[in-house]
């Protein structure tokens, strides 16, 4: 096993600092969780600059301009226009290349996304139930469920939802029961969204305490970074300066 560099090995210390400083949070808002805050949006939108510039930037504006293809000029003036709604008197210049995104995301985008998500989603939403048949049967529990009663449980569920925001006619009789089913419907996808998100974090919070605990690395790069000492040593050290703030709040 090579041994880890002394960037490797602070990166994976400072890893375990900043998540520390993140968990600070549980106890109350304060000058750790905020560094460790404004860190992460600081190298985000770094990150983002630095991807916009040369993924976007480079290649669609700066690189036309210096082989001569003047027409890239346009997008350039745009582009300066729109920081004109910084200035309150000439405000209202930047409504021309705001014009111009609106228009293109419409003419452009709007046959797409609904081609790619609308009438995808629409396809999808309406199962094949001869094929389910021959694949699943009614249900199938080795396939988390799917099969012909899935099939039809969906496109049912999906009728009543639609027919449940339907405010054209009142919901009285046989209506009623259907929204109804509807709301049951959202519900439980409501339901469903928020555990798999709840899920989400929760895998993302067992990652981290892998990593403080050292089981997500090979023992031999583990004990070169003994994930265990340094966070012992960094949470005492931020609970150490956590008491030594409050008491200068209180003081003050």
């Amino acid at each position: 096993m090579t041994a880890l560099t002394t960037i490797e090995l602070v990166g994976c210390w400072i890893s375990l600092a900043l998540t520390i400083c993140i968990l600070s949070f549980l106890y109350e808002d304060n000058p750790v969780y905020k560094l460790a805050e404004h860190l992460f949006l600081g190298v985000s939108i770094a990150i983002s600059v630095v991807e916009i510039y040369y993924g976007v930037m480079k290649p669609n504006l700066i690189e036309p301009l210096l082989g001569g293809e003047l027409l890239s000029l346009v997008p350039l003036v745009l582009v300066v226009m729109l920081f004109f709604k910084l200035h309150r008197k000439l405000s209202y210049l930047a409504r021309v290349p705001i014009a111009f995104i609106v228009a293109a995301y419409a003419g452009v985008k709007l046959t797409g996304e609904a081609n790619a998500n609308l009438m995808t989603q629409v396809a999808q939403s309406m199962p094949n139930l001869s094929q389910l048949w021959a694949d699943h049967g009614i249900w199938d529990w080795s396939a988390d469920g799917a099969g012909v009663f899935s099939g039809i449980a969906l496109v049912l569920g999906l009728s009543a939802c639609l027919l449940h925001f339907y405010f054209s006619a009142p919901h009285k009789k046989a209506m009623k029961y259907v929204s109804r089913f509807g709301i049951l419907t959202l519900m439980l996808s409501f339901g469903a969204s928020f555990g798999y998100t709840v899920m989400g974090r929760i895998s993302l919070a067992i990652g981290r305490a892998q990593e403080m605990m050292g089981l997500d690395k090979a023992p031999a790069v583990a004990e070169q970074v003994h994930p265990k000492t340094a966070t012992v040593l960094l949470t005492i050290a931020v609970i150490g300066f956590l008491v030594v703030w409050k008491k200068r709040q209180k003081t003050a």
